[in-house]
């Protein structure tokens, strides 16, 4: 692992049991590797099916690798954690926003308590200053402190992704992983949470895993980027050179498939064309 390096993937390797089906593998993730520097910005991008939010998940620690090595700070997450200490470690590591917000919330549970939730979880510290960390942490990612009292159910769709992202912000992570945090969302507020990224990763050094399969986003967001199919990588490199001169065929299929101006969605032809 690289000195200047946050984050580390060795040959890392996911095969899953298939359902019904007795004796029968299938390869999710097979042989990634790359790493991520301390305060830079990465993107995994591919074809839904990829392996992308595999390798997410085994970073977080929400699957465990079937081979491979996975280093976070450090130190290894290749096995799951022997002890609550050490859990909780890694959630003050990295944390992971995921791409439908509301799911990710308990609709029952108001933001504030939400959000003092993780802090009660892996901070001493007191109510008092809990509830100004709360404030201060809305107030980060452009919410107001009356939102502090609402219910998901309340907020909109960009709202509520910005509640999820001061929560994983919550325990200043080193890591931030971002699994299609604004896919779901419309074009105008996506492009309102990708500067709020932005402005998070200027102030905190915070640095970024960025899965996704919107190349105009990743663009904007990631310095190097990382192309995956069928479980593989297939070409990384700096975010530019990827977009914008690919080498690999299927780079180049995932470029070409992006609207450009002017495009519109072909039609079915009538009967007269169909003969």
């Amino acid at each position: 692992m690289p000195e200047s390096a946050l984050l580390s993937v060795a040959s890392l390797r996911k095969v899953f049991k298939v359902r019904g089906a007795r004796g029968a593998r299938r390869v999710a993730v097979d042989e990634v590797s790359f790493t991520l520097e301390a305060g830079g910005s990465l993107a995994i991008v591919g074809e839904s099916g990829s392996g992308k939010t595999t390798v997410a998940r085994m970073i977080v620690g929400l699957e465990t690798p079937t081979g491979g090595a996975i280093d976070v700070c450090g130190r290894s997450r290749t096995q799951p954690p022997r002890s609550v200490a050490e859990r909780r470690r890694r959630g003050r590591e990295a944390q992971i926003v995921f791409q439908e917000p509301y799911q990710s919330l308990d609709p029952r549970q108001r933001v504030g308590a939400a959000i003092d939730e993780v802090l009660r979880c892996h901070l001493d510290i007191g109510r008092r200053e809990r509830r100004e960390k709360v404030a201060a942490l809305l107030d980060d990612v452009g919410l107001q402190r009356g939102h502090v009292d609402a219910l998901p159910r309340e907020l909109s769709g960009g709202q509520l992704q910005r509640v999820t992202i001061a929560r994983a912000l919550a325990v200043s992570p080193r890591l931030l992983v971002l699994d299609e945090a604004v896919s779901a969302l419309d074009v105008s507020v996506q492009a309102q949470i990708v500067n709020l990224l932005a402005e998070i990763r200027e102030r905190h050094g915070t640095s970024y895993l960025f899965i996704s399969h919107d190349l105009a986003v990743v663009r904007h967001v990631s310095e190097r980027t990382l192309v995956m199919r069928s479980g593989r990588v297939v070409e990384q490199g700096p975010t530019d050179r990827i977009l914008d001169s690919p080498e690999h065929s299927y780079t180049q299929l995932l470029r070409a498939s992006v609207p450009g101006p002017g495009w519109r969605p072909s039609r079915r032809p009538t009967a007269a064309q169909a003969r």
